[in-house]
């Protein structure tokens, strides 16, 4: 049995080790996320978890090392032997399984990164444990600090990340050219240009994930330099909007009139149902001069369970879930899930439809529909206020657009691989919006049942219906292939060369929306609205998306013609990556492009 001396040199290794853990996880931002496997997701608990872990390892270590010297070679070894052990065993394996997700092992590709970061812990610790209990030389303490020093300079590295806006890395139609009009955004998600021709930039301040910024709205001036003209905003920004000199926003929760002359803002809706997995989006005049925005779900598909603790939001708001868009009859199903709240790790709780997390539901029972609701476009009158919903069963309308008719179109994001009604290669769609039309969510995937078994998934979920006796399904216009994710959608004007709708593809959210064997491309396609045909308009040349270092476009997010109707311009959010499970995204690294046609 090894003495104190060796077990106690083996926890100091690991406690100094797991700095180069917490540091290079903070920089990919895994680090929020394992918060979790304590309590919850932020930065605090994800530092005390990562802690634990590491002082185990150094422990562990101690037990098979004991007093034993080493050559520099052989600790490089044994170091990187713990590493790949505590990856395989933790990142790969236990840790999605205790954050109610299905092991990793099929996709290890996906995990490098973090594969790489805890090999440098497993040497690091092997150093520093060679001088603390086998008496190595003070070098060999050296060149563990030095990794742990090197993880921490690399950190801010990791948060930022260089980027290209060179025009020659992306694939445009022949005879178009592309110009960036500004660079260094953070989490831009919406453009407007004024009848002047002044273009405004929302930037989010919030995205996925724990990272946050400042939620505002920008103005390009004559110079061509950014400058605020508001804040003080709920991120995330989804949606904004310009009518004469007054702006619409749409932020978490609310719909708030901005003036543009004097900054004075005006909440016109408040509480809306936004605290879940998706918000409130983009705003839209209709030809009746009402306002309409969408309203996304709280959850995956109607139930609440523990990726929505992995989202950061059911256990900061216990009694949140969807808010029904009409009267429904339930089935009385309801689903088992990981309790993440509960400090036992096997903990569950049955939850049903249309409820909080832990509460069930029974056959027959009827939710009442109430208004504002989610999965739903609304309709805001500005005469009177009075809010309506227009059209439902929509899992999260982000993009809208009107036809020179007056026709509204929407773009909507599709099921998840994740949760207790987890869905496999669901599309995305555009649909063509009709009032008092039902779109299918959460029972139909477009104007297919959700228990098709092309949507079944490897983890074996009930899928089984949840409303009784819905309402009829109003097919989609086009289906896009899993995860395409289309965000703002822009209708083309006569002006422009290209007839048909533009939306900006955002890309997956692999692994944590769905395993995927392929990335998605993020740019532009157009759709045609007479086919529902599409083609790509533009993306990048070499890869898929471009990350931290790659060249291209990184998440576009949104598109908007000029005035003249002559130029597309396009909104790239910036660099957003999904480091195992945890989302990042990069600030400072969102683009705006003008496209033109080379006679324009």
């Amino acid at each position: 049995m090894p003495n104190r001396s060796v077990l106690f040199g083996g926890l100091i290794s690991g406690l100094f080790a797991s700095l180069i853990l917490i540091f290079a996880l903070w920089g990919i931002w895994l680090l929020p996320a394992l918060g979790l496997l304590l309590n919850r997701v932020d930065l605090t608990n994800g530092a005390v978890a990562v802690v634990i872990l590491g002082t185990l390892g150094g422990i562990i270590y101690s037990l098979f090392v004991k007093e034993r010297k080493m050559s520099p070679a052989k600790r490089v070894l044994a170091g990187t032997i713990l590493g790949i052990v505590f990856w395989a065993g933790g990142v790969l394996t236990l840790v999605p399984m205790l954050l109610g997700f299905p092991p990793a092992l099929k996709s290890p590709q996906d995990h490098v990164t973090t594969l790489a970061i805890f090999i440098v812990y497993g040497i690091a610790l092997a150093f520093i444990y060679e001088r603390l209990s086998a008496k190595g030389s003070a070098k060999s303490l050296g060149y563990g600090l030095g990794l742990v020093f090197v993880a921490v300079v690399a950190t801010p590295m990791l948060l930022r990340g260089a980027m290209s806006t060179d025009p020659s890395d992306l694939e445009l139609p022949e005879g178009y050219r592309a110009t960036v009009v500004v660079k260094d955004l953070s989490y831009p998600t919406s453009l407007a240009i004024d009848d002047k021709g002044t273009i405004y930039i929302a930037e989010s301040g919030f995205t996925y994930g724990p990272k946050t910024t400042e939620a505002q709205i920008l103005k390009l001036n004559e110079d061509n330099k950014l400058e605020k003209v508001a804040d003080g905003f709920v991120g995330p920004i989804n949606g904004f909007t310009i009518k004469g000199d007054k702006a619409y926003v749409s932020h978490r929760g609310k719909i708030t009139e901005l003036e543009l002359t004097s900054g004075k803002l005006q909440d016109l809706v408040a509480n809306l149902p936004s605290l879940g997995d998706h918000q409130n989006n983009d705003l839209l005049f209709g030809s009746d001069g009402a306002l309409y925005f969408g309203q996304g779900t709280a959850t995956n598909a109607g139930v609440v369970g523990s990726d929505n603790f992995v989202y950061a939001w059911a256990d900061r708001y216990p009694d949140f879930h969807d808010i029904p868009s009409r009267d429904f009859v339930l089935t009385g199903e309801n689903y088992r899930s990981l309790d993440l709240k509960d400090t036992d790790p096997a903990a569950k709780m049955d939850t049903g439809a249309y409820a909080p997390f832990g509460q069930t539901r029974t056959a027959g029972e009827v939710v009442k529909g109430k208004v504002p609701a989610n999965g739903a476009i609304h309709r805001l009158d500005l005469v009177d206020g009075e809010l309506t919903i227009y059209a439902d069963g929509l899992r999260n309308p982000y993009g809208l657009t009107l036809d020179p008719e007056g026709n509204m179109y929407a773009s909507v994001l599709g099921y998840d691989d994740r949760g207790v009604r987890a869905s496999t290669s669901s599309p995305d769609w555009i649909v063509s919006v009709e009032e008092d039309a039902w779109y299918g969510w959460p029972d139909y995937a477009g104007a297919v049942p959700l228990t098709d078994e092309k949507f079944a998934s490897e983890r074996g979920v009930n899928r089984n219906p949840i409303i009784k006796d819905p309402p009829e399904v109003t097919p989609p216009l086009t289906e896009l292939p899993p995860h395409y994710s289309p965000m703002k959608i822009a209708y083309a004007p006569k002006e422009f060369p290209q007839d048909g709708i533009f939306a900006a593809i955002f890309g997956d959210g692999q692994p944590l929306t769905e395993d995927l064997k392929k990335l998605v491309p993020s740019g532009v396609i157009v759709v045609d609205p007479k086919t529902g045909d599409y083609e790509w308009f533009v993306k990048s040349k070499d890869e898929a998306r471009a990350g931290r270092t790659g060249d291209g476009l990184k998440r576009i997010i949104d598109v908007k013609f000029s005035n003249d109707g002559k130029s597309l311009y396009v909104l790239d959010f910036g660099v957003f990556e999904l480091a195992d499970m945890a989302p990042n995204a990069v600030p400072k690294s969102g683009v705006l492009w003008k496209i033109t046609p080379d006679q324009g």
